[in-house]
C-alpha cells in the first residue's frame, strides 16, 4: 500500500463510511482549509467595511446598505477562499485549462453557499435547542449566541471541506472535457 499513488490511497477510505478516519487522514488539508477560512473571515469583514463606510453610502442607506456591503463581503472572501485553496489546500490536484478553472470555482461557489446555509441554520437551531439553556453570561455578555454561531460555522466547515475535496478541487479529467 505504501508504493500506491496518493490520490488512491484517498479514495480507498470512503468518507461516508468512516468520517473521523477520512478527517484524521487528512488532517493537514483540513488545517490548510481551516487557515484559508480565517483569512476569509478577514476578507469578508474588510470589504463589508469598505462598502458601508466608504463605497455604496452615497447611494445606499440602512438595511439594503448592510444587504449589499455584506453580499460583497461574501463574494469576495469566497473568492479569495478559492484561489487560496485552489493554489495552496489542493496545490497537488491535477488542474486542466482555463476552461476547468471557471467549473471548480463555480463548484466552490455552490459548496460556499451550501456551507453557509447550513452555518446560519446549524447557528440557530444550536442556538435555539441547546446554547440558549445555559447560563452563559459573563461579566454581563452572553456566549450563546457567540457559541451557536461557532457551532454554526464548524458544521459548516467540514461540509464545505468534504465536498470541497470530493468534488470543487478534485482532480481534472486527463484531457479537458469541458
Amino acid at each position: 500500500m505504501a508504493s500506491e499513488p496518493i490520490e488512491k490511497i484517498e479514495r480507498s477510505v470512503a468518507p461516508s463510511a468512516l468520517p473521523l478516519t477520512w478527517l484524521r487522514d487528512n488532517r493537514a488539508r483540513l488545517l490548510k482549509f481551516a487557515g484559508v477560512g480565517a483569512s476569509g473571515v478577514l476578507v469578508n469583514l474588510v470589504v463589508c467595511n469598505l462598502a458601508i463606510f466608504v463605497l455604496l453610502t452615497p447611494w445606499l442607506q440602512g438595511d439594503p446598505l448592510f444587504v449589499v456591503a455584506n453580499f460583497l463581503g461574501f463574494a469576495v472572501s469566497v473568492f479569495t477562499n478559492f484561489i487560496f485553496n485552489d493554489r495552496w489546500t489542493w496545490g497537488d490536484r491535477q488542474k486542466g485549462g482555463p476552461r476547468h478553472f471557471f467549473y471548480r470555482m463555480a463548484k466552490y461557489y455552490f459548496t460556499a453557499s451550501g456551507a453557509g446555509a447550513v452555518q446560519i441554520i446549524t447557528a440557530w437551531l444550536s442556538l435555539t435547542w441547546f446554547w440558549s439553556t445555559f447560563d452563559l453570561v459573563i461579566l454581563g455578555f452572553d456566549l450563546s449566541p457567540s457559541l451557536s454561531i461557532l457551532t454554526g460555522i464548524g458544521c459548516g466547515m467540514i461540509l464545505n471541506f468534504g465536498a470541497s475535496h470530493l468534488w470543487a478541487f478534485r482532480d481534472a479529467p486527463p484531457r479537458e472535457t469541458l
